[in-house]
């Protein structure tokens, strides 16, 4: 299975990798969320603070618990993990696991502030943490089928989508961004400095008025216009 795209981004002030980043799991299945947990709680990186069983209980949790991440199921009873994630969204990074790949349901979840969209059996275990660890940092974390669904339907950039007033070279750079590719990856890629790469996408989003490379990524492809995102 391939592994998700994620990329370590830039260290908030407060870096929360100087201390364990704290988990808020979310899933109605209390197998899955057990398992989620069990794998999570192996790295001393990663504390869980909580756990929730349906949207209305992920919401609450949320805005007690303030966790750098919170891991949310899409299918649940009260509100489904889209609805939640609109709602908690301006206070905590969220990733959605879920079993859901629909690509309305992706385009919904990101434009409702979800940093990153995991579908369960396309990343392995070992993966989890590297994902949450990721997401924590600031960066966008997408697995195969989320990937897919952004892609899905995407025009030439030249007959459709607006080039946002970038420069060619940024433009080449929003195009890496949105296969995936790393800062650092990008950089050998072009032959820039990686310090000049993260310039550019710190342009780029503001030009695209977007904050993360979640949000990036689902405007640049035409899935999703910025008014739709959450507001900045």
């Amino acid at each position: 299975m391939s592994a998700p795209a994620a990329e370590p981004g830039p260290v908030p002030a407060d870096d929360p990798l100087v201390r364990p980043v704290r988990v808020l799991v979310v899933d109605d299945n209390a197998v899955v969320r057990s398992g989620i947990t069990s794998l999570l709680q192996l790295s001393p990186r990663v504390q869980v603070v909580g756990e929730a069983t349906n949207g209305d209980q992920a919401v609450e949790l949320a805005l007690r618990l303030r966790p750098d991440v919170t891991l949310l199921d899409v299918r649940m009873p009260k509100r489904d993990g889209v609805a939640a994630a609109r709602d908690i969204s301006s206070h905590t990074r969220v990733l959605m696991m879920t079993f859901t790949d629909s690509p309305q349901v992706v385009h919904d979840a990101l434009a409702a502030g979800a940093a990153g969209y995991l579908v369960h059996g396309t990343f392995e275990e070992d993966d989890l943490v590297t994902c949450v660890l990721a997401v924590a940092a600031g960066s966008g974390v997408f697995g195969p089928p989320a990937l897919a669904a952004l892609r899905e339907g995407q025009a030439p950039p030249a007959t459709v989508r607006p080039d946002f007033d970038l420069s060619t070279r940024q433009m080449e750079i929003m195009d890496l961004v949105a296969a995936g590719r790393s800062n650092r990856d990008i950089a050998a890629l072009l032959f820039l400095a990686e310090k000049t790469v993260k310039n550019h996408i710190n342009h780029i989003f503001a030009r695209l008025g977007v904050r993360t490379r979640a949000e990036a990524v689902a405007v640049w492809l035409g899935n999703t216009s910025p008014n739709e995102l959450r507001p900045l």
